[in-house]
Order: C-alpha cells, then structure tokens, then sequence
C-alpha cells in the first residue's frame, strides 16, 4: 500500500489503483486525485474537512462516497455525508477499514466536544483523527498529530508508545512553527526508536510504501 501525506491531517492511501482519501482539509491543498473509491472525514472541523476539497474530490470521482460522523453530517450541508458509527468496518475497494473514537479531544469546558472517529486500514495504517487513542491492533504506519489547541507533547510521547507502531508519520503540523516542529520530532523520534519503531517525517505529497 501507498501512502502519501499531504499538508495537515489529510493522507491518501492507494491500492491496486484505487484511493481512499482521508481529512481533506481547508490546511491543504490537494492535486486532482482520481480513482478515489471513498472519502473519510474523521470529524466536522473545517482543518479536516474541507468543502472545496470535498466538493472538487466529488467531481473528479462521481459516486464516492463521504464518510464521516453524525456531528460532521448536520455540520457540512454543502456535501452528502454517509453516517458512519465508531465501532464499525467495512470494505471500500481494496481497503479493509474499521471506525472507533467517540469524542474529539477536549480543548476547554467552553468549547463543545465534536464527534470524532479514528480509522484504522488493515494493518497498514491508522489515524486517530482529532484525539490521541491508540489502536488496539498491530498497526504498520501510524499517525500521530504533533500540533494544535487540545494537545500535550507528553500525551503524543505516550500515544506513541502505546501503539508500538513500526513506522510514525506526523500529521496536524500546521500549528507549530519550524523551530517548534523540530523540538516535536526529537522527541517522538526519541520514544519511537524505544519500541523499535521508525519516525518518519514527509513533506506534503510525499508518500512511502508498507
């Protein structure tokens, strides 16, 4: 399997030919992808759902579906979105995908909680969208989120750990500052290597294979 990483929270996965597209946000900017068999959204917040990217991946690939969360569905009235419930799966083409997560993680008591749900795609690839669960099967890439207003550095370290992934890609990067981003991933490449995994940063349209 395929995987690029774009700008942000948005990966693209691809199998024989197909494509299953992940958080196409308003933080990145995505060429025209075709042969996309779905697209996920892992909760409604524009930084991962994107309606020009939703609307263009539409016309570029005529009945995949959009797959995301109630809150996601009542937020994004502009594209379909197909409810998904946490604790699911299914196929999409080639791609063996199942849903978990709940809840975004808590930024302040005076910000409501979102739906959000994490994606796990066979054993090639999980994302936990915006929350710091870890999966509860072996995983060979994972993404982990190194930025932005609900995180811990030292939470990110354990979510690491406790996935004991062999490859960790990072994503939401949009919050940190070059300098910060460096600090980030020193560490993480730090707690990685304990576990006899590898971090791996790519730049946006950058992809590596499992």
């Amino acid at each position: 399997m395929k995987i690029t990483k774009y700008a942000h929270a948005c990966v693209a996965l691809e199998d024989e030919a197909a494509r299953l597209v992940i958080d196409p946000g308003s933080f990145t900017t995505l060429p025209e992808l075709t042969g996309v068999v779905a697209v996920i959204l892992t909760h409604e917040h524009p930084d991962h759902a994107g309606t020009d990217n939703l609307q263009a991946l539409q016309e570029a690939n005529p009945g995949a579906p959009i797959l995301g969360p109630e809150g996601a569905a009542q937020a994004l009235p502009a594209v379909e979105v197909q409810v998904v419930q946490p604790g699911t799966n299914g196929r999409l083409g080639p791609f063996d995908v199942t849903f978990g997560g709940g809840r975004h993680a808590p930024i302040h008591h005076s910000i409501p909680q979102v739906d959000n749900l994490t994606v796990q795609v066979g054993e090639d690839f999980y994302h936990p969208g915006d929350s710091l669960e870890a999966p509860t099967e072996p995983v060979a890439v994972l993404a982990a989120p190194i930025s932005g207003p609900w995180l811990k550095l030292g939470e990110v370290m354990d979510y690491v750990l406790a996935a004991q992934a062999s490859r960790v890609i990072p994503i939401h990067e949009v919050h940190a500052s070059e300098p910060g981003r460096g600090i980030v991933y020193d560490r993480l490449g730090e707690v990685a290597a304990q576990r006899g995994g590898e971090f791996m940063v790519l730049a946006p349209g950058q992809s590596l294979s499992t």
